[in-house]
């Protein structure tokens, strides 16, 4: 029977942040990464549940891993979906059409303001 297995392997937020390049920190200043409601455990689970083994997939046996990057805007919302790495294009299909319906996530705060950040995320399909 197949089995999806989701990994969050990279989940490496990089600090894109549209001001990034001429910000300075202060010491009373709060920064907060982006997170997605419920923290990682949610997230993975969200996935788990979401994202599911390509039926047209069936006739491969390997295992798949997906890399993609997107933003998380001001308001949580998830945009611009970019497939960084993927053997298969029935696999990226499948993750980038479920990552369009994502939940809003908590957004990142910088200097006090809400901002964009990129996020990467790995998910890994065992058959």
């Amino acid at each position: 029977m197949k089995k999806i297995f989701t990994f969050i392997a990279v989940c490496l937020m990089s600090l894109q942040f549209a001001t990034a390049q001429e910000a300075f920190f202060e010491d009373n200043i709060q920064e907060q990464m982006p997170q997605f409601v419920g923290g990682e455990e949610a997230l993975s689970n969200w996935i788990e549940n979401n994202i599911s083994f390509p039926m047209m997939a069936d006739l491969y046996s390997i295992d798949e891993r997906v890399v993609v990057s997107f933003d998380i805007n001001e308001d949580g919302s998830v945009s611009n979906i970019q497939v960084q790495d993927s053997p298969n294009p029935i696999f990226a299909d499948e993750v980038v059409n479920k990552l369009e319906t994502m939940p809003l996530w908590i957004p990142a705060i910088q200097n006090g303001r809400y901002v964009k950040v990129n996020y990467n995320l790995a998910i890994s399909f065992i058959f």
